[in-house]
């Protein structure tokens, strides 16, 4: 497969354009390539490529991600196709998809805890509030493991 296009060049605008000129751009182009206006195959895949850039770059947070790292990932590896990139941006990892088959995200384990209930209190639909520690991703690296504006340095004893 060909190497994914810049954003910037699919939606036909500078790197410095500002949102009103990306909306603009997006905007034109789906009138033109919407599959409910147009029915050929090419120009559903052209929308679907414009679409995916313009969610991209009209998201200031994205759009600052995509201009640090460009058409590769964290670790410079670059992306196969378009889908690679919208994984980048939308929680599918680091940007290089495993060849294999796609694997949904497992459920968790079942909680379970003691909470003492009168007779009474079950009875009468008694509430109480309870705490659960959880995992969270961090919000200043967002679970990548270096500060912003850096990259990650993998693990020389274990490569993680």
């Amino acid at each position: 497969m060909a190497a994914v296009r810049d954003l910037y060049e699919i939606l036909g605008i500078s790197r410095d354009a500002s949102p009103t000129e990306i909306k603009a751009a997006y905007r034109k182009l789906a009138r033109t390539l919407h599959p409910d206006v147009n029915g050929d195959p090419a120009d559903q895949e052209r929308f679907k490529e414009i679409t995916g850039a313009y969610e991209i770059l009209a998201d200031p947070a994205k759009r600052q991600r995509y201009d640090q790292f460009g058409s590769a990932g964290p670790q410079g590896a670059p992306f196969t196709d378009i889908q690679d990139l919208f994984d980048m941006f939308f929680g599918g990892g680091s940007g290089v998809r495993s060849r294999g088959p796609r694997t949904r995200a497992r459920r968790g384990e079942d909680l379970r805890t003691h909470v003492p209930l009168s007779f009474a209190g079950s009875v009468f639909g008694e509430q109480k509030e309870i705490e659960v520690e959880r995992l969270a991703t961090c919000a200043r690296c967002a679970g990548v493991g270096a500060e912003p504006g850096t990259s990650p340095i993998a693990c020389r004893g274990c490569g993680g």
